[in-house]
């Protein structure tokens, strides 16, 4: 008799289509999977948290632990893969892993979270010796880069020999780059809007070229959209920075094939998904070394580096970019190849399948 699939439920806070990074790569994951359907896997969402008011998320998480359970004791899920951030996601994802061993279902952890090095320090140490089975139980962790491997064989007993590092990965570029139409040179952001992203040192940074006429911007993504618009206009870029808020995954593709200069200046990431997909464009990136983000980001090769919170730097990087057709060019070739070679979705996938297959080494048919 030949062997079923192997039926995988993916731990995810928000469900399909929402945002975050978490979400856009199961996702991706899950689309892989289902079209055309693999052989091999099928898999399936587990909402954890969802997207109403945050006092819904304990409900929404008892519901997703009766579904999971209700799936166990009906033999429909083989491997329970737990996606994990910080702070009340690691509380959530530790009950939920106790759940696990209880019903005898193996799993594996997939940690994002960019501020779990902040987190794990910060808390007790009655608390650490509770949530470390989490890790320490699972068949494997995933983690998107050595700092991050080293930061869990470090601080964590037990999970020396399971670690395993798989950076994120994105879709190929949907569209063709369209040149700019006026001649400007096109900047973009992508991401939560607020303090941790480093959004209002772009701002300031963008205000230091505003004498400059070459330029215009989007700084697109949730979070402190509001306030963002008010330092635009107090900066007097107002006319040349569009902050329309959260955009879907179609209109991030619609801005990022029209963008010459990608900028993140985070303060904690892990391995944004955002430098990915601008990869896959063939764009010039500037980021700030923080969590993985060297790891993928090599100065000068495939994009540009500033020191976190350097208004002044971010300034130059931007007007030197701006300036210099060629750096654009052929920092984006590079970054187009590495996405290519090592950070697309099919690829990615065949590593993922594999380390869910040894999670379960063996299965009645």
């Amino acid at each position: 008799m030949s062997q079923e699939k192997l039926r995988v439920l993916i731990a995810t806070p928000f469900g399909a289509r929402q945002r975050g990074g978490i979400d856009r790569l199961v996702d991706l994951i899950v689309d892989s999977i289902e079209s055309p359907p693999s052989r091999d896997v099928s898999a399936y969402r587990l909402v954890t948290r969802g997207t109403g008011h945050l006092s819904l998320a304990p409900f929404n998480f008892v519901q997703a632990a009766a579904k999971f359970y209700i799936a166990a004791r009906r033999g429909k899920v083989d491997l329970l893969h737990i996606n994990v951030a910080a702070d009340g996601s690691t509380y959530r994802k530790a009950t939920l892993a106790r759940f696990a061993r209880y019903l005898s279902i193996p799993y594996v952890v997939h940690l994002h979270g960019s501020r779990f090095d902040k987190f794990w320090p910060s808390v007790g140490n009655g608390v650490r010796r509770a949530l470390a089975p989490l890790f320490a139980d699972s068949r494997e962790v995933i983690v998107l880069g050595r700092y991050w491997a080293e930061f869990i064989a470090d601080h964590i007993p037990g999970t020396q020999n399971k670690i395993t590092i798989l950076p994120n990965a994105t879709a190929r570029a949907r569209f063709p780059r369209e040149p700019s139409s006026d001649g400007r040179i096109r900047i973009s952001f992508l991401g939560e809007l607020g303090p941790r992203k480093g959004t209002p040192q772009l701002m300031e940074a963008l205000g230091r070229l505003s004498i400059r006429s070459d330029w215009c911007a989007t700084i697109a993504g949730s979070g402190q959209v509001r306030e963002m618009r008010m330092k635009a206009h107090e900066l007097s870029i107002a006319d040349r920075a569009y902050i329309p808020g959260w955009l879907d995954a179609s209109r991030v593709d619609a801005i990022l094939c029209r963008t010459d200069i990608f900028v993140l200046p985070s303060f904690a990431e892990n391995l944004p998904m955002s430098i990915l997909e601008a990869f896959a464009y063939g764009t010039a990136v500037v980021a700030t070394p923080v969590g993985a983000v060297t790891e993928v980001v090599a100065h000068e090769r495939n994009g540009l580096i500033v020191p976190v919170g350097n208004v002044d730097a971010l300034a130059k990087t931007l007007g030197r970019l701006i300036e210099d057709e060629a750096l654009r060019t052929r920092l984006g070739t590079n970054a187009q190849r590495d996405h290519a070679e090592r950070y697309e979705i099919g690829g990615y996938l065949a590593r993922l399948v594999a380390i869910w297959q040894r999670a379960v080494p063996s299965r009645p048919p």
